[in-house]
């Protein structure tokens, strides 16, 4: 079956930040793209070779995905919480609410020594029955994310570029938002 892009797809295709050189497919229906359902939040390493191959070799030493136990990963040297897009569907099959689009997905990336980087994404629960949805990440959002995060944290100046008369998603439900409970997301 051949994939289409969705209208909300278009809404944000274009990348944000200039300088990431992210590719502009549509969301993947891949497995490892998407987050259970009964997780609160799931990390991607899968989508590093891609953040790699999107660094154009700029950065030295060349960045790597940081893992290991919770208490491994508390050694970062740097923080900083931003947004991705993601399509949700519910988890619960006895629940009536088929899915929901989200723009402000939490992403925390973590920076540790020598360009190491650690991306978390948190989950969002369903308004009507409160479990937690399965996440299909947009994969060039979060590309695009960590590949300008990596930039700034190595002092390379990069143009934003505007967003305005981009259409939004619905507003964001703090409640249901796993970030925000975690006290990572400024939606």
């Amino acid at each position: 079956m051949e994939e289409t892009p969705s209208d909300f797809f278009l809404l944000f295709s274009s990348p944000l930040i200039t300088g990431c050189n992210v590719s502009t497919s549509p969301y993947t229906s891949r497995s490892d793209s998407t987050m259970s359902s009964n997780h609160p939040e799931q990390t991607f390493p899968h989508l590093h070779n891609a953040v790699i191959g999107n660094l154009n070799n700029i950065l030295e030493p060349r960045p790597y995905f940081k893992r290991g136990s919770r208490e491994i990963l508390s050694n970062f040297t740097k923080k900083y919480s931003t947004f991705v897009m993601a399509n949700f569907t519910c988890g619960n099959s006895q629940c009536s609410k088929a899915g929901w689009r989200s723009g402000k997905v939490t992403i925390l990336i973590r920076g540790y020594e020598n360009n190491g980087y650690h991306a978390t994404i948190f989950n969002q629960r369903c308004e009507r029955c409160k479990k937690f949805g399965s996440l299909e990440l947009d994969e060039s959002a979060y590309i695009d994310r960590v590949c300008y995060r990596l930039k700034k944290w190595a002092g390379i100046s990069l143009e934003m570029r505007s967003s305005r008369g981009r259409k939004g998603t619905p507003p964001h439900k703090k409640h249901l938002c796993e970030g925000c409970r975690k006290g990572f997301c400024e939606g």
